[in-house]
């Protein structure tokens, strides 16, 4: 009886003990503002509390498992089962990110500058930390990307505007029963040349008629302008009247960066 008595009074000291630390920690987390005058030391306090907090719940814990090893084993074993699992579930926060990291980087050929969207969220790469990835919106924001948040999701990379190059030139196309019918094969066969722009589709126009055919204007859209001039031969060979006038041929071709 009195075994039983000693043990009830140990976990009811142990429990005590963990409503003083909660308690304690409730009270600093309220004062720090009153104490701490300074801007910069409350930010660099309040960053690592968290984890300092952490650490010393495990140590209580530790001490918790030694002081019920003498009087009751079971208890004692079933606090160390739960600290077990406890700091296994933190090491998993910890290097969740870590993991997924390392699978990403893996999976996508990512780079300082490249534009990406996941969810939500956009902007461009400016650092590959640790754990996270830091993106910028237009707006000037930092983003906090976990890498276990990216793993998994779709991730879209996008060319940025200031990359994309312009060229217009000019050909004349068959006549035709359907000229429509034949731009849109033309717009198709544009954005299928490997070095074409998906953000920005071609732009084509019917000028006038003819009498060779129809005079048609394309713009197309590039991320480099060396080559403008091979896109233009695969599509002049592809559409154009074979064996007209060479000065046709040459025709108002514009080059617009």
């Amino acid at each position: 009886m009195e075994e039983i008595v000693l043990i009830n009074y140990r976990l009811y000291l142990l429990l005590f003990f963990a409503l003083l630390l909660f308690i304690a920690f409730r009270l600093l987390s309220w004062l720090l503002p009153a104490i701490l005058k300074r801007e910069e030391k409350r930010k660099m306090v309040h960053r690592y509390k968290t984890l300092t907090e952490l650490v010393i719940w495990i140590i209580y814990f530790i001490w918790a498992v030694q002081y019920l090893h003498y009087t009751n084993k079971a208890y004692a074993l079933a606090l160390l089962v739960l600290l077990f699992l406890f700091t296994l579930y933190t090491l998993w926060i910890g290097l969740k990110d870590l993991i997924a990291g390392a699978f990403m980087k893996a999976a996508h050929r990512l780079s300082i500058s490249e534009i990406i969207k996941v969810g939500e969220f956009s902007g461009k790469i400016i650092r590959f930390g640790h754990a996270n990835i830091i993106l910028e919106t237009d707006d000037g924001e930092i983003i906090y990307l976990p890498y276990s948040y990216i793993f998994g999701k779709a991730l879209i990379k996008s060319q940025p505007a200031e990359a994309i190059h312009r060229h217009t030139f000019r050909l004349i196309m068959p006549l035709s029963r359907s000229i429509r019918h034949d731009i849109e094969k033309m717009r198709i066969f544009i954005l299928n040349i490997p070095w074409i722009s998906l953000k920005k589709e071609p732009q084509i126009r019917t000028m006038e008629e003819t009498g060779q055919g129809f005079e048609i204007e394309i713009t197309i859209f590039s991320i480099g302008k060396e080559h403008f001039l091979e896109i233009e031969k695969l599509v002049r060979a592809k559409f154009e009247i074979p064996d007209i006038d060479e000065d046709q041929q040459n025709k108002e071709t514009k080059y617009i960066q």
